[in-house]
């Protein structure tokens, strides 16, 4: 397939294979469609099911070890989104979920049964929210914003970007900037390299279980299948460079850590780690992000994406001038057995309606 820059690093085929070989239970079952037009391939659509429910891959793990995995979609060109989604909808309904027993030479049998479908954070503007609303047809569908993902476009130079901020946020960054840097010998560096890589994951780690268990929480990094997936993923994007894995220090002390991917011209902040008993009258979290974007800048990357975050009060909406709102849909096949999820489904929409009436 040609380069898809659209697409972020979730739907890249080193993410999604390193996650099957790291979540897939024995009784998950990959069904993975290829469409072709003629002798060309122009999509993939990377689902597998799992407990009778049709989901993409790179979601459906447990959530206290989940990646969570965002932007996903349908792997093709945005001009062929509209006939994608029409020959995916046709192909699934002829596969898993036809009421006759006539299996269609091109289909695969599944393993188990097929009753449900749930597609995770994917955006309004892609194919996979096509494909949800011409399923929605034949299903029993709830849809619902999960949250708001915030991206920064990066201008050509430093100067631009701050006027970009608020007068009130630029002035604050420059003092903490200025703070960090001359009073408490700051330092922002990069572990990019195979040589120091262990070094900078043991701070990330750190400093984010440190901030997690603070809050009586274990935080995700003690999860052994998280732990092992970001492992050999990270030693996999050194070899691509894209891994921007950054500490800051204050007085020789690490304060501040950030594990991010740059992918197709964006730098994606994943995760984060911060020593919240450091004491001076400085935001290192703030700093982090500000110090990571003029790294960005000086590279020419066209974008800084926040990911997903509240959909009001992130501190994301400070940095970020774009926001996009990310969904989940539920679908259950038109039956008997389903009419619970039809039910709850209407029940949960007329709540909603009275709370928005009632503000």
């Amino acid at each position: 397939m040609i380069k898809l820059p659209h697409l972020s690093f979730f739907l890249d085929f080193n993410w999604l294979n390193i996650w099957w070989h790291t979540y897939a239970e024995p009784e998950d079952h990959l069904f993975i469609i290829l469409l072709y037009d003629q002798n060309s391939l122009v999509a993939i659509a990377p689902f597998y099911i799992k407990d009778q429910t049709l989901r993409m891959l790179g979601t459906g793990e447990s959530e206290h070890e989940e990646v969570a995995s965002e932007y996903l979609d349908i792997l093709c060109a945005p001009k062929h989104f509209q006939n994608v989604t029409n020959s995916l909808a046709d192909t699934l309904m002829d596969c898993l979920f036809s009421s006759q027993n006539v299996i269609q030479p091109y289909c695969q049998k599944p393993q188990q049964a097929v009753a449900h479908i749930i597609l995770d954070n994917y955006l309004a503007n892609s194919c996979l929210a096509l494909f949800a609303k011409r399923m929605s047809k034949s299903f029993f569908h709830a849809s619902r914003c999960v949250g708001t993902a915030y991206l920064c476009q990066l201008p050509a130079t430093q100067e631009q970007y701050q006027q970009q901020l608020s007068p009130s946020f630029r002035k604050k960054l420059a003092r903490h900037k200025n703070q960090w840097h001359n009073q408490l010998s700051g330092e922002f560096k990069a572990y990019r390299n195979f040589s120091n890589l262990d070094e900078g994951l043991n701070h990330l780690r750190s400093l984010h279980q440190k901030r997690w268990k603070q809050q009586g929480k274990p935080g995700v990094f003690s999860a052994q299948k998280f732990a092992e997936f970001h492992e050999k993923f990270m030693r996999l994007a050194l070899r691509q460079n894209w891994l921007e894995l950054w500490v800051l220090f204050a007085r020789g002390q690490a304060i501040s850590a950030i594990y991010a991917i740059t992918y197709n011209e964006t730098c994606y902040f994943y995760q984060s780690g911060l020593d919240t008993d450091f004491k001076p009258n400085l935001s290192p979290g703030f700093l982090s992000h500000f110090l990571l974007i003029e790294q960005c800048i000086k590279r020419q990357l066209s974008h800084y994406d926040f990911m997903k975050g509240a959909q009001e009060r992130s501190y994301k909406q400070n940095f970020a001038n774009i926001s996009r709102d990310l969904f989940r849909s539920q679908l259950a096949i038109k039956k008997a057995s389903n009419l619970g999820f039809a039910m709850n489904n209407k029940l949960k929409q007329a709540r909603d309606l009275l709370l928005w009436k009632n503000q």
